[in-house]
């Protein structure tokens, strides 16, 4: 048995997508926020509901975010994004590789 290759069902749907990773450092003793632009295809949606029914009920009502992209995105867990002029937190980064695609989980950062 053959995996699908998923990748394939991008084609004519991808958008061209910009966020920034943010990161913080210590400069004069004030925090200073250094933002990385990113630049790549994918598609950006909603957290399907089943998906949104796990989450802890506390944040269910924040903005949640999924992206689909073929490229692995230099993300982690935990990481702080911003995208459309909001930031984000990664909840969760899904290797589907083998399917030819990443997935990523944002919640909108309250933090």
């Amino acid at each position: 048995m053959t995996i699908p290759k998923i990748k394939y069902a991008f084609n004519g749907w991808e958008s061209p997508i910009k966020l920034y990773k943010i990161t913080s450092t210590i400069v004069d003793y004030e925090k200073v926020n250094i933002k990385v632009e990113f630049n790549f295809k994918g598609v950006i949606q909603p957290l399907k509901n089943e998906d949104l029914k796990i989450k802890p009920l506390e944040s269910r009502s924040w903005e949640w975010l999924m992206i689909h992209t073929r490229i692995a995105l230099e993300l982690e867990t935990s990481d702080i994004i911003e995208y459309n002029g909001k930031e984000y937190k990664i909840m969760a980064k899904k290797d589907y590789r083998l399917n030819g695609y990443f997935e990523y989980h944002l919640v909108e950062n309250y933090g």
